[in-house]
């Protein structure tokens, strides 16, 4: 078996589909002969020739996907003029399906991490599979004691003694950050951010004026300010991110209580409790952190997360790409 993974594989790991990219290839590549397009090069003859070349079963197309992409796939496989699957990876779905319809071009199987997704690709007859990302299970681990947490706290320069709230993501003004500003009067939110997407300047300076510490960059070792936390807080809105965030799946896998939107791609997959608690409104958010600082929840979030690790997740990808190919 062959398989061309289409994905955004430049430079770190520092954006959502960039990892989710990198995890499936490096795990397909333990099973299967795989090649690497970089969706950035991807309109040009030379990508269009080395594909050709590899004579791939499978095309499987990470990021997306939009419009744009469901015609370059159309336009891909009428090249190669013979029967390849074309496979699509769904996390943060843009695309019409008018487009399917004019186009006449139907996908040969999407993963899916939203039912509504599933759904539409339903009645247009596209068999879909809804598994949500995974999570690097062995490195998004729980801090081994109270001592090593300081230890790490002390390494950022993080005051022992206070109740860190933390978020990974970008620095936009979507993704309704300035909900931290109201948490630092008895709490020390703290936001990790990649440069990769630009960076809302404005919202920057008013996070660190209100008392927030902002860490920006590529974090290797991102797994120590989870554990260096004491809940984590995604408070984006419907739309502005991938439907199953693995910042969220990081944070579970860590074992930190998790307060988030209600996302589908997190809905479905994980019921609330046990430290997973759902909020919509400014007020839900603000009061789980107060919640949670009570110590009144239990928190297991890391059993709720162990099942869909990387491994896990791409076996179940590799036994569709195995049903599709007999």
């Amino acid at each position: 078996m062959k398989v061309c993974i289409i994905g955004d594989f430049s430079e770190n790991l520092d954006e959502g589909l960039k990892n989710i990219a990198y995890h499936i290839a490096d795990n397909l590549s333990k099973n299967i002969e795989i090649q690497l397009i970089n969706v950035k090069n991807i309109i040009t003859l030379a990508t269009l020739r080395k594909i050709k070349i590899f004579h791939p079963d499978i095309i499987h197309y990470v990021p997306g996907p939009t419009n744009k992409s469901i015609i370059l796939l159309k336009f891909i496989k009428a090249c190669l003029k013979y029967e390849t699957k074309i496979v699509l990876s769904a996390p943060h779905p843009m695309f019409s399906d008018v487009i399917l319809k004019l186009l006449n071009f139907k996908p040969d199987y999407i993963f899916a991490s939203s039912e509504n997704l599933k759904r539409r690709m339903d009645i247009l007859g596209i068999p879909t599979h809804l598994l949500p990302n995974g999570v690097n299970i062995e490195k998004f681990i729980p801090v081994s004691s109270n001592f090593d947490k300081m230890k790490i706290r002390e390494k950022y320069g993080i005051e022992k003694n206070s109740f860190v709230v933390l978020h990974v993501g970008h620095i936009i003004s979507n993704r309704n950050l300035g909900i931290f500003t109201k948490l630092v009067k008895d709490n020390q939110p703290v936001v990790v951010a990649s440069k990769y997407i630009k960076t809302d300047y404005k919202l920057l300076e008013n996070l660190r004026n209100a008392g927030c510490i902002i860490f920006q960059g590529y974090f290797p070792n991102i797994e120590e300010f989870y554990q260096l936390s004491d809940c984590y807080l995604f408070p984006v809105r419907y739309g502005k991110s991938i439907l199953c965030p693995l910042s969220v799946l990081e944070a579970m896998s860590c074992n930190l209580p998790v307060i988030t939107t209600d996302f589908d791609g997190i809905k479905i997959f994980f019921k609330e409790g046990e430290g997973l608690i759902f909020a919509k409104k400014y007020e839900e958010f603000l009061d789980a952190v107060e919640k949670i600082k009570s110590g009144e929840i239990f928190v297991s979030t890391r059993r709720k997360i162990e099942q869909y690790s990387w491994q896990n997740t791409t076996r179940e990808i590799i036994k569709i790409y195995k049903t599709l190919l007999n």
